[in-house]
This record gives structure tokens, sequence and C-alpha cells, in this order.
């Protein structure tokens, strides 16, 4: 019997997220996730936050796809400053064929910072026995 097998990332996991997609491609897009060529599922989700007055709420803006091998990994995290209600926003670009690719946005506000900030990144690896 196999089961899947899932890991969670946030956005302070840099190195362990940049691993997971260097040497690799996407090869299919849909709503909040990722497939990878190598099967693995990648499900990103904004930090939730509060739902009444929006702080640490994150949402995803953008999901885009790079059929090319993935050769470098980059983080742009600005997220607003405290009290601010801003919008701070979270990205991650990844390079292929000499292409800056804005892979992933999120966009949000750490408002009261009570409620968190960020995203996290569910791999699933299907069927591991």
């Amino acid at each position: 019997m196999t089961k899947d097998s899932f890991q969670v990332y946030e956005e302070h996991d840099q190195n362990e997220i940049r691993n997971l997609l260097l040497g690799h491609s996407v090869v299919k897009v849909c709503s909040d996730t990722l497939t990878m060529d190598d099967g693995r599922i990648l499900t990103l989700e904004g930090n939730l936050g509060c739902s009444g007055c929006g702080a640490g709420y994150y949402e995803l803006t953008q999901l885009s796809e790079c059929s090319n091998v993935i050769t470098e990994v980059e983080f742009v995290d600005n997220p607003d400053d405290v009290d601010s209600y801003g919008t701070g926003v979270y990205r991650i670009f990844v390079f292929a064929e000499d292409k800056r690719i804005n892979l992933a946005t999120w966009e949000g506000s750490d408002g009261n910072v009570y409620y968190g900030t960020g995203y996290t990144i569910t791999v699933t690896i299907p069927g591991i026995s």
C-alpha cells in the first residue's frame, strides 16, 4: 500500500524551497498548485491571518509556469511595516534559459503582527511506500 508524503515549508525556509525548485521544471499550474516534472505537487498558500481586520492575511496573487529547467531561485520579501496595514509582498522568482520568471506572488498586510505573515508551501510526494 502506498501513501502520500507531505512536507511543509514557510517563507523563512528559503534554502529548502530553493532546493525543491532547482534542476526541475513546472509541468502544470492549477489554481494554487504547481506540479513539478518529478511528480511532486506544491500547494502554495498565503498566511490566513485575521478574517475580521485583515491583519496577517496574505493572498496568492500570481502563480506562473516554468517549462524549462530552473537554474536559480530568488526571493523578494517585503512585508509591510508594523501597524501600517499597507501592502506587503512576498515573491519567488526563478531563472530558466536566461529569463527571470515571477513564479509566485503573495500580497497582504502584517497589520498588528499578532496573526503572522508570509506563506506556506506544502509539498506532496504521491505514492511513497
